[in-house]
């Protein structure tokens, strides 16, 4: 989720009629789901699929659960996090 509508790939906006309610009782509307490609300093680009545009959020969130689903798994290290795919063993 991010509530950036620069990152994603074609940004056709709707009222998708989901909501997303964060702990603190926040309550956010999701306008498109949609690729989002990263390009990096270093490395292929990272592309992220059914990224969901949540207006209002200020922080982009990831779901660690749903990036292990996908062949990876995710490091914590010195602050940052890594994504290291399981079979092939390449780290983004």
């Amino acid at each position: 989720m991010t509530g950036n509508k620069d990152f994603f790939n074609d940004l056709e906006e709707k009222d998708l009629q989901m909501h997303i309610e964060m702990g603190y009782d926040g309550r956010y509307s999701t306008t498109v789901i949609d690729i989002v490609t990263f390009h990096r300093e270093f490395g292929s680009p990272l592309t992220l699929k059914d990224v969901m545009c949540v207006l209002g959020l200020k922080k982009n969130l990831i779901l660690v659960a749903i990036v292990e689903d996908h062949g990876y798994d995710v490091i914590f290290s010195n602050g940052k996090a890594f994504l290291r795919h399981i079979s092939m063993g390449q780290v983004k």
